[in-house]
């Protein structure tokens, strides 16, 4: 697993976390830039860092 997979991973496992955070508080939906209302953000925000992190683990990715 190259460097580029880690930072997918890592990157999609803290967006994933903000989207789970939102829904317990709807404050950290202001940091979420995605149209809609909060729950709509929180739903998105799970989504992309899910997909950023199945990318990180299925996708080998070379580092030139």
């Amino acid at each position: 697993m190259s460097l580029v997979n880690q930072v997918l991973i890592i990157i999609g496992a803290i967006v994933a976390l903000i989207g789970i955070l939102s829904f317990i508080n709807p404050n950290f939906t202001r940091i979420i830039n995605f149209p809609g209302g909060p729950k709509l953000k929180a739903i998105g925000a799970l989504i992309i860092g899910l997909i950023l992190m199945i990318i990180g683990f299925i996708v080998n990715i070379p580092m030139e």
